[in-house]
């Protein structure tokens, strides 16, 4: 990994802590544990034998560590969350897992983007140290970061589409089948397609009305800008970067740089042009308002035979369920709330936290059935609701 670690979370063993370290997030939940959950610094060797008695593999934040660090740790050796529940999970269970993985990315993410904008060469390997906790705990249960990632306070434009882009990406493989490899693969690619955008104007990307042609010829350039950085840090998978330089293409030869068309675009590219066009047209942009997730992949739907390659739609479509996690929904009864996890045997009838209705003053979860059905989904509600707490509902 190299010594360009300050403000990544890294994964650790107990055993090997030293005095100074910065204990950020542990392998189990910090209720579990005597540890504040705030953090704490490791002051001697007694704390950490202590530490070793709870926990197998801690999480440390070099920025705030009192010592600098070099530590290596290569993707073969990074741990599984050994103390977390093995398997697919409810939504529930997976939760607190789900919100330390979204911290270990998001802490990844932010590095990412401030090593690119002050001329650093990012460090792949904390990129996937950041990865691999997400990736687990969409392999026990994929609605949890999926719920997190709709519900969770906005982040600032960029960091968001890295995050969305590599969570559904991974999301997407894990429905596919593909193995832990294919899904880092997956979620690098996610987190890199945009990073080239911090290399185009912001007068540009905050623009409210319609580009020119020049100024869609300046924003396209973030393909090339991305794919030079790729290329000097050299050691990204082949399928990764196939996913950072074209993702733009379209299956019917319209999209770029180089208007590749059907099967000329690698089957990763082609899953990464579904997930980005996906998770963009679900954020506020300048230009164009938000749409629902529902919404959003009917669009993609009716770009099945020209955009985008039917097939891998129409599993895109199965993986994300018929209204996607985090979505907005209203009931034939009035009730309003947000889907908080798919039911694979019937997708009409997902798990909704329903933030109140009539003749219920508490949030609650319900399923729709055919005398309640869903008729109403929207990116959110307009009715200043937010979004149930999930771990404090009644089934």
């Amino acid at each position: 990994m190299g010594n360009a670690l300050e403000d990544h979370l890294i994964a650790l063993k107990a055993e090997r802590l030293r005095p100074g370290m910065f204990v950020a997030a542990l392998d189990r939940l910090w209720l579990h544990t005597p540890f504040p959950p705030d953090g704490f610094y490791v002051r001697d060797q007694r704390q950490i034998d202590r530490i070793g008695r709870f926990c197998t593999y801690v999480y440390i934040d070099p920025h705030k560590s009192e010592e600098s660090l070099d530590i290596a740790l290569p993707f073969d050796t990074l741990p599984p969350t050994l103390l977390a529940p093995q398997g697919r999970q409810r939504i529930e269970d997976e939760l607190p897992w789900a919100r330390q993985a979204m911290a270990v990315l998001s802490s990844a993410t932010h590095q990412l983007v401030r090593d690119v904008r002050s001329g650093r060469l990012p460090d792949l390997n904390a990129l996937q140290n950041g990865l691999i906790p997400a990736i687990e705990s969409i392999q026990r249960n994929p609605d949890a970061l999926l719920w997190l990632l709709r519900t969770a306070p906005e982040n600032p434009y960029l960091y968001r589409r890295i995050l969305g882009t590599a969570i559904t990406a991974v999301v997407y493989g894990d429905s596919l089948g593909f193995d832990r490899t294919a899904l880092l693969e997956l979620g690098l690619g996610g987190a890199l397609m945009d990073i080239g955008k911090t290399e185009v104007p912001v007068t540009l990307l905050a623009k409210a009305d319609s580009l020119s042609p020049e100024e869609q010829g300046v924003v396209r350039k973030h393909v090339g800008h991305a794919m030079e950085l790729v290329r000097i840090m050299d050691t990204v998978p082949e399928r990764t970067a196939e996913m950072v330089s074209q993702h733009h293409e379209r299956f019917d030869g319209s999209g770029y740089p180089h208007q590749h068309r059907g099967t000329e675009i690698p089957l990763f590219a082609r899953i990464a042009g579904i997930v980005d066009t996906f998770d963009a047209i679900t954020q506020e942009r300048r230009y164009a308002p938000a749409i629902s997730a529902h919404t959003a992949l009917r669009y993609l739907h009716g770009q099945g035979r020209t955009q985008f390659d039917a097939a891998l739609l129409r599993e895109f479509i199965r993986a994300m369920g018929i209204y996607p996690t985090g979505t907005w929904v209203e009931l034939l009864d009035g009730s309003v709330g947000v889907v908080c996890e798919q039911n694979p045997n019937w997708p009409l009838t997902p798990r909704v936290a329903v933030a109140g209705s009539n003749g219920h003053k508490a949030p609650h979860t319900t399923r729709p059935n055919r005398l309640n059905p869903i008729i109403l989904a929207r990116h959110s509600p307009g009715l200043g609701l937010r979004a149930p707490d999930l771990l404090a509902l009644n089934p």
